[in-house]
């Protein structure tokens, strides 16, 4: 963003970093286990984590260019598990700042905002990680909205670096995180589309905070789309949905030729790929 365009419009641009999705242990193993995900579709990385909330447990990055897929196993511990998350990022430093002014002048949509902070290395001092503005989906929420900024510190402790006009950007800390593609050229290139499967309040809420940052919000007999110009989201309502859940993820691929091809993972997850460029990442209920 230049700052003729910051001067245009104040408000921060959020960009879809990550989207979070609960699938069945089956799914998660298999996953895990193909070999064309990490060699040819994209980069594949485990996380093993552990929150003083979950207790240990581990997830699945499959990555893009400039955005990741992260699945996270249904046996994982925790009672209410969530089934899903939307994970967007501000390259640009001090949006994160701006972006609480925003919501702030809202009287539509709530959220909580922390500085996370981490111990690197065995310090006892712990170094600024990330603002985390967490938007507030209601009560019992089974899913998460984030706009999070990284920090200096987390990009030099991670081996990133920011671009010359200071941005932090995604596809440096992914290729630091992840690991760099050496060579290869996978088919994966961004997240361009999610599908939820919701009900009307989720929806609203979500739709508002979106709104506030550009989202082209249309609303459908029984759906609303936001549009952004890299990203859609189709938010499908359904009162009696028992899970509210990702249902799709759409993601685009390189425009080199392949070939049409699918794998289905456990019961619950589908990988579609079209030749004409495309692939669809479907999800049925887990658990």
């Amino acid at each position: 963003m230049t700052s003729e365009s910051t001067a245009a419009d104040p408000r921060p641009l959020p960009r879809i970093d990550h989207v979070m999705v609960l699938v069945d242990a089956l799914a998660y193993k298999e996953v895990a286990a193909t070999c064309f995900l990490g060699e040819h579709f994209g980069r594949l990385k485990e996380k093993k984590a552990d929150s003083s909330v979950a207790g240990q447990y581990s997830t699945l990055g499959v990555a893009g260019d400039n955005t990741l897929i992260e699945l996270f196993n249904a046996e994982m511990p925790g009672s209410a598990p969530l089934t899903g998350g939307l994970v967007f990022s501000f390259e640009e430093p001090g949006s994160s700042q701006r972006a609480r002014a925003v919501l702030d002048a809202s009287d539509q949509v709530s959220y909580h905002y922390d500085l996370v902070k981490r111990a690197v290395g065995g310090a006892k001092e712990e170094l600024p990680w990330y603002h985390l503005i967490s938007v507030d989906l209601g009560q019992g929420s089974p899913f998460l909205l984030f706009l999070n900024e990284v920090t200096d510190e987390y990009f030099a402790a991670v081996g990133a670096t920011p671009a010359a006009d200071g941005a932090r950007r995604r596809r440096d800390y992914l290729d630091a995180v992840v690991g760099p593609v050496d060579g290869r050229s996978p088919l994966m290139r961004d997240i361009v589309g999610v599908t939820m499967l919701v009900r009307a309040e989720r929806a609203r809420r979500i739709a508002a905070a979106m709104a506030l940052f550009g989202f082209a919000v249309t609303e459908r007999a029984t759906m609303l789309e936001l549009r952004s110009p890299d990203l859609f989201i189709e938010l499908h309502i359904d009162e009696s949905v028992p899970i509210e859940r990702i249902t799709e993820i759409r993601i685009r691929l390189d425009e080199r030729a392949h070939e049409s091809a699918e794998f289905q993972f456990g019961k619950t997850s589908r990988l579609v790929i079209d030749p004409a460029g495309a692939a669809r990442w479907l999800f049925d209920q887990a658990g």
